[in-house]
């Protein structure tokens, strides 16, 4: 009675599909599970979106923060500039920070 009982089909992961696509003769000369271990580190690392390094001025300070976008990189300078502030016991400006972007090169 319970031999009729279907199994549920394995769900096909990103890599059993890109193992089963890779020749036959590149499967046999590899490890498998290096390979899935090489598969979700890539997976990982593309996932992510790409950071640039951004520098920003305020006043005499100058700040550099990785972030993907320059909204993102003045919120994490703005952090950044409030902890050192706060850090030699002064208190951050109440109008906020005035950052403006500094070249690399200049």
């Amino acid at each position: 009675m319970l031999d009729n009982v279907k199994k549920p089909a394995k769900k096909k992961s990103a890599f059993d599909a890109w193992w089963s696509a890779l020749p036959l003769t590149i499967r046999e000369s590899n490890d498998e599970a290096f390979a899935r271990r090489c598969f979700r580190a890539g997976q990982a690392v593309g996932s992510r979106p790409a950071k640039n390094k951004y520098k920003l001025r305020a006043g005499r300070l100058v700040v550099s923060v990785w972030a993907t976008n320059s909204r993102d990189a003045a919120s994490e300078a703005a952090i950044e500039l409030d902890y050192r502030v706060a850090k030699a016991g002064k208190r951050p400006p109440g109008s906020g920070w005035k950052l403006t972007p500094v070249a690399d090169h200049a």
